[in-house]
């Protein structure tokens, strides 16, 4: 399990999150979490937060074509992710999003949209065959 305490109920609206944004459902992902949010404190909240705004970000960017949006959305939800470093599991994750930021901001600048494809959460979390109980990674 991450290590942000969170909720059985926050852990599988993780998990639907995640299944949403690796499908490029950025909208859906963002949604999903946002009702766990807004049920939970501390860390937990800090990464669903995070992974809130980076949803935004990839929608604003990718589905309206505003790579300003993007640029804002990815630096605040990449700064809340990075508070929470501890969490190993969601470093490739970070990495990814980081490498992103980079392209929005080019992007913003006059440059090209990024070609490369969006991060993937896949892996973070993990289900047990046939069980609500999350394994780590």
């Amino acid at each position: 399990m991450l290590a942000t305490g969170l909720s059985p109920r926050s852990l599988r609206a993780f998990a639907a999150g995640a299944e949403a944004f690796d499908a490029e459902r950025f909208f859906e992902a963002h949604e999903v979490w946002e009702d766990a949010w807004r049920l939970e404190s501390g860390d937990a909240r800090q990464l669903l937060h995070g992974l809130i705004q980076v949803a935004a970000a990839f929608h604003k960017g990718l589905a309206q074509e505003n790579p300003r949006g993007m640029v804002r959305l990815l630096e605040r939800g990449l700064g809340r992710l990075q508070a929470l470093a501890a969490i190993a599991e969601l470093e490739p994750f970070r990495g990814a999003v980081r490498c992103w930021l980079d392209e929005a901001r080019a992007w913003a600048g006059g440059g090209s949209r990024p070609a490369r494809p969006p991060p993937r959460l896949a892996g973070a979390v993990a289900q047990r065959p046939g069980s609500d109980s999350p394994q780590r990674s």
